[in-house]
């Protein structure tokens, strides 16, 4: 019970963050929810909780979707999600959390970059190849974090526009990967109980994140949204440090 207590404290406070920071909720929480659930149930929880808590920011952000982007994305994101999620079982995904932390962890490059946009144009018809990519790596690996947020940076899209299209997307990824996970039954009753009581606690923590984000400038968001990319990746390549030794023992 003091265990469920401190996890949903816990995913309270990592979700006002991610409101914040354009994602990441789920990198940050995994730790957490690995210690009540087990390992193999963390994906299908978090799939369950990160859902309802993106369907709360697209009821807060839903005037500032950029509609555009999500038709690119929706049909990769369901097609990518739907592979991810059938190879959660057997493929070790430790290889690919390392080079999707070092790739996070390069971000910090944009740190100092005044302006939304960088030398790379992103276009609308973009998002589809990469929705495709990260859709899959969240159903094979549960979640890769703000891995596109450098390409809604890039895009130029508003803070408010970012986190409403990255949430309706977000949505239909999250429903696919449940579907899919149940379908090769990876959700118990457990991890619906968990991933509800998070969902309702991240849903609670959205509200407040909203209120935060309004006092906030672009220039900031930015800022921390680079932050908590790097972040991420920290946390993404420490989770497999055993791994990453491995890999230089074997080299040496």
């Amino acid at each position: 019970m003091i265990q469920l207590i401190l996890v949903l404290l816990g995913a309270f406070v990592v979700f006002i963050l991610s409101t914040l920071t354009g994602g990441g909720a789920s990198l940050l929480l995994m730790p957490l929810v690995a210690v009540v659930v087990g390992v193999k149930a963390v994906a299908p929880v978090m799939a369950i909780s990160i859902g309802m808590s993106s369907t709360s920011k697209v009821f807060f952000f839903w005037r500032h979707i950029d509609w555009k982007l999500f038709v690119w994305l929706f049909p990769s994101t369901i097609v990518g999600s739907i592979i991810g999620a059938r190879m959660f079982a057997s493929l070790s995904a430790d290889f690919l959390q390392i080079l999707i932390g070092l790739l996070l962890l390069s971000t910090v490059f944009q740190w100092n970059k005044k302006e939304s946009k960088t030398g790379f144009k992103v276009k609308a018809w973009h998002f589809a190849p990469m929705g495709l990519v990260v859709s899959f790596l969240s159903g094979l690996i549960g979640g890769v974090g703000p891995l596109m947020n450098s390409a809604y940076l890039n895009y130029g899209i508003s803070k408010e526009s970012l986190l409403g299209t990255r949430s309706a997307n977000a949505i239909i990824l999250h429903i696919t990967k449940i579907i899919s996970y149940a379908y090769f039954g990876y959700v118990t009753g457990e991890v619906l109980k968990f991933g509800i009581l998070i969902g309702l606690s991240s849903m609670i923590a959205v509200y407040f994140g909203k209120l935060i984000l309004s006092k906030i400038s672009e220039l900031f968001f930015r800022k921390i949204v680079v932050a908590s990319m790097v972040l991420s990746g920290i946390l993404m390549l420490w989770k497999n440090k055993e791994y990453i030794g491995e890999i230089v023992a074997s080299i040496n």
